[in-house]
């Protein structure tokens, strides 16, 4: 679960996939190929992505800046807490 935000619109969404550049999301909303979003995974700030790609109810997402190798690690092992 990550939240999402896209100008004054915030959601609660699924991550499907999640990598240093990328993740898919499930999103009731559509936003168009080349949107800004915003995704916030747990115990991270927001972090900028543009949308790639819309698929039905999921959007594909490219991060404007990568993950550390570590930090995405710790968010999909469950550590998070950890590195605080």
């Amino acid at each position: 679960m990550a939240g999402y935000r896209r100008g004054v619109l915030k959601a609660k969404v699924n991550v499907q996939t999640l990598s240093r550049f990328a993740a898919s999301i499930e999103c009731l909303e559509r936003p168009r190929a080349g949107s800004l979003v915003w995704i916030t995974l747990p115990g991270l700030e927001s972090r900028s992505a543009t949308v790639e790609a819309i698929e039905g109810i999921v959007a594909h997402l490219r991060f404007t800046e990568p993950f550390h190798p570590a930090v995405i690690d710790a968010v999909v092992y469950g550590r998070m807490n950890s590195l605080h």
